[in-house]
């Protein structure tokens, strides 16, 4: 997938959050946006989804596209299950729980699959949001702040986890740190 965005701009109230970004961005790579709280991240990711429109500028690459998102906010159905969680967005398949409860083993403590979202902390529903994100076919994910509430030691599992999910997909991260540049061997662009 090649996505090329040309001179893209928003405003808000003639506020400009978005000045004329171009970017040229192909699959294989993970690209990490950073910048300041309200360069723009949340807003061009936004766009791209088609939550919002651009003022002005061209976003080429997009048409027929699957593109999934973590969002800030994990936006999850809180009463179900991490596993419902995760079903719920996959292709109908025979398979899909089992295929569910192994991702989630991966990245989740066995004793947290069977109990309501709503029980798990923070940095667990943020596993589930990542693990959901992934579990649908996608061209492009958008991930906006995904290691949000993670400790060192799992942020490195998340990680691991979201390059072996993407291999030869786009991969969109907001981040507002240096380091997860490095252990993502991502491509800085910086709002």
């Amino acid at each position: 997938m090649e996505l090329i965005i040309s001179k893209l701009s928003k405003s808000f109230h003639e506020l400009p959050v978005l000045n004329d970004v171009s970017l040229h961005l192909v699959s294989g790579n993970i690209y990490c946006l950073m910048g300041p709280s309200g360069s723009g991240k949340t807003t061009l990711f936004r766009i791209l989804l088609g939550l919002l429109d651009a003022d002005s500028g061209e976003i080429n690459g997009l048409k027929k596209k699957r593109i999934s998102a973590v969002f800030q906010e994990n936006r999850l159905c809180e009463a179900f299950t991490p596993a419902e969680n995760v079903t719920m967005v996959m292709p109908p398949s025979a398979g899909n729980h089992k295929k569910a409860v192994e991702a989630l083993g991966r990245l989740l403590p066995a004793e947290s699959l069977n109990r309501p979202v709503s029980t798990l902390s923070g940095g667990m529903k943020r596993r589930v949001a990542i693990i959901r994100a992934l579990s649908v076919p996608f061209d492009m994910v958008i991930m906006d702040e995904p290691f949000t509430g993670l400790d060192e030691n799992t942020k490195q599992l998340v990680i691991s986890y979201i390059k072996e999910a993407c291999k030869n997909k786009l991969v969109l991260i907001s981040t507002h740190q240096e380091e997860d540049v490095q252990l993502l061997n991502g491509i800085k662009i910086h709002l």
